[in-house]
């Protein structure tokens, strides 16, 4: 039996949201040696934010008293669809103005000198509760129902990818005809996201006279009792369940994993998915599923960054170049 050493260096990872960020630097198990949540706007552009996030990281690697020679990679994940080839965001978003092919992977990169890997935030999720949980697991399919949905699938430990880095979104997915529904932050009317995301529900139930700015106080009125948060997050659940039916008919995966905000309301987001998915799906391709909250919680995407960067310095090739790279040429 082998077992990895993971003292021979470190990684910095990091889960960009909306309006939060958790930042973390590891060592080469996975291990957190330091790890923190701030408050962040992405609205305010590449630029801003980047400095930031290297200025965090290097406070907490003068903190934990690391120094920055030890860094062997970076790991970010992002609330959009990125180029894995090129670690850049492929469209505009409302949260990510700014963002679009920005070279976020390259800038990173020339200021710390190391590989950085940058990936849609549902993918570093989808790859850290994969992690927590194990091989067992695969195929798994993560959904993160937050400020927005989205969802990324790991197969025998590899992430699923699409052709252009749109793979897992799911909040555009249509569930009304073109010319029905609120209106989606994309534009169109009749997106998943527009009615059952926790910006949808905090829209809903400030029309109702609510102080609800977010999706996270949305969750936080539903937790107290209240009648109509509650509702809401029932609804959206079913809403949800709606279109995973058709997701795990495609996929057949052996778990299903939410993670997000509205998962904290468990017994009402959570058994509505279930419910709802149980209904709709055949019993060939849910007879095996085991349908979960996210084992690691707030924590999953920050694992799952720093996994990012750990499977890129690990792989055989970055092994082998730094075998080469040792090696003494022979007199």
């Amino acid at each position: 039996m082998l077992s990895l050493d993971g003292s021979g260096g470190v990684v910095l990872a990091a889960d960009l949201g909306a309006a939060h960020a958790t930042l973390a630097l590891c060592d080469l198990s996975g291990h957190p040696l330091a790890e923190a949540v701030h408050e962040v706007r992405l609205a305010d552009g590449p630029e801003p934010v980047l400095r930031w996030v290297e200025q965090r990281w290097r406070a907490m690697l003068d903190a934990a008293a690391v120094d920055a020679g030890r860094v062997l990679g970076l790991g970010i994940g992002v609330p959009g669809p990125v180029d894995a080839a090129t670690g850049r965001v492929v469209h505009h978003t409302p949260v990510l103005p700014g963002w679009r092919d920005h070279p976020v992977r390259d800038l990173l990169e020339q200021r710390f000198g190391v590989v950085c890997v940058v990936d849609n935030d549902a993918n570093a999720m989808a790859l850290g509760e994969y992690h927590a949980v194990g091989p067992s697991s695969s195929p798994l399919l993560f959904v993160t129902v937050a400020t927005g949905i989205g969802a990324g699938v790991v197969v025998d430990g590899r992430l699923l990818r699409g052709a252009d880095g749109a793979e897992g979104d799911l909040g555009h997915v249509r569930i009304t005809s073109a010319d029905a529904g609120p209106l989606c932050v994309c534009g169109a009317r009749g997106c998943l996201a527009a009615s059952a995301s926790g910006r949808a529900l905090a829209r809903a139930l400030r029309e109702r006279g609510e102080d609800v700015p977010d999706s996270r106080s949305a969750v936080e009125l539903a937790l107290t009792g209240h009648a109509e948060a509650t509702r809401l997050v029932r609804q959206a659940g079913l809403v949800v369940g709606d279109v995973l039916a058709t997701a795990v008919s495609l996929l057949n995966p052996r778990v299903l994993a939410l993670g997000g905000d509205l998962v904290r309301v468990q017994d009402h987001f959570v058994g509505a998915v279930c419910e709802r998915l149980y209904q709709r799906t055949q019993p060939q391709a849910a007879r095996g599923l085991r349908v979960v909250a996210s084992t690691l919680g707030d924590r999953v995407g920050i694992v799952g960054a720093a996994r990012l960067a750990l499977e890129e310095v690990l792989s055989a090739e970055a092994v082998d170049r730094a075998l080469a790279g040792r090696r003494q040429p022979v007199s």
